[in-house]
């Protein structure tokens, strides 16, 4: 397998639990993701919490989409 093809074929599957994060966890992880270097320094990204119903329908609404 030549670098090209190990590059576009590579696959990364994360597993994912229902075992709730703690809120200082992510407050922490949040926190220290306002400091990450961006190009320009323009900080194009947002970040959302959810828990709850908000989070069930994400889950479930991203589940379809890959199915």
């Amino acid at each position: 397998m030549d670098a090209h093809d190990a590059v576009t074929s590579r696959r990364a599957v994360r597993g994912f639990t229902d075992q709730p994060v703690p809120r200082e966890t992510l407050d922490r992880v949040l926190s220290a993701g306002a400091w990450a270097w961006s190009g320009t320094n323009v900080q194009p990204w947002h970040a959302y919490k959810l828990n709850g119903a908000p989070l069930s329908e994400l889950k479930k609404r991203a589940g379809a989409a890959t199915a």
